[in-house]
């Protein structure tokens, strides 16, 4: 892909990075709102450069957590996002949900669960995937009955835990070529 001379370096960092979603597959429980959502998140989840941007959709006591390592408040989740996503360009992720539903909704939040797989791309030419299964707790702003999650594409401290509580393999870069070096 040829990118105009005036695109920064870092825009066209951040787009390749970007959340792909060819095989998004919502079930009947999840709103057409929570794709643009999962779009923002993820994709700033993917942007190695992005801090405030990403963080900024937690809650002051939000937490990220990768099997076990669980990471609390914004601080403690850039610190984590970059020892998995290092933001001086040597890795690319790509996140491609596949199947997404509801996992638990209460009057304060609802949990989505999005099954898929990402790429690590290593600048140095190896791309290699891991699946996933993570679940995004994200809260209501009001507890009526049947209301949904805030849903905005924007942060506005509305996640109070993105888990991803499923990666197999677990090593990175791991010994699954890319899918997408297969197309």
């Amino acid at each position: 892909m040829q990118f105009p001379q005036f695109l920064s370096l870092g825009l066209a960092a951040e787009m390749a990075a970007a959340v792909n979603i060819i095989n998004y597959n919502p079930q009947p429980d999840v709103p057409a709102e929570f794709r643009e959502f999962l779009k923002a998140l993820v994709g700033q989840a993917d942007n190695a450069t992005a801090t405030d941007s990403f963080t900024d959709y937690f809650t002051s006591t939000g937490r990220q957590t990768t099997l076990t390592k669980d990471c609390v408040g914004p601080a403690a989740i850039l610190k984590c996002k970059q020892g998995f996503l290092p933001p001086d360009g040597r890795m690319t992720l790509t996140h491609f949900p596949n199947t997404t539903f509801v996992a638990e909704d209460t009057a304060d939040s609802t949990v989505y669960e999005v099954r898929g797989r990402i790429e690590n791309n290593f600048k140095a030419g190896n791309c290699s995937q891991i699946y996933y299964q993570t679940q995004y707790t994200i809260l209501k702003t009001s507890q009526a009955g049947g209301m949904l999650p805030n849903l905005t594409p924007h942060p506005q401290h509305q996640v109070s835990w993105y888990h991803d509580y499923v990666i197999t393999p677990t090593g990175v870069p791991s010994d699954i070529p890319c899918d997408s070096l297969a197309q």
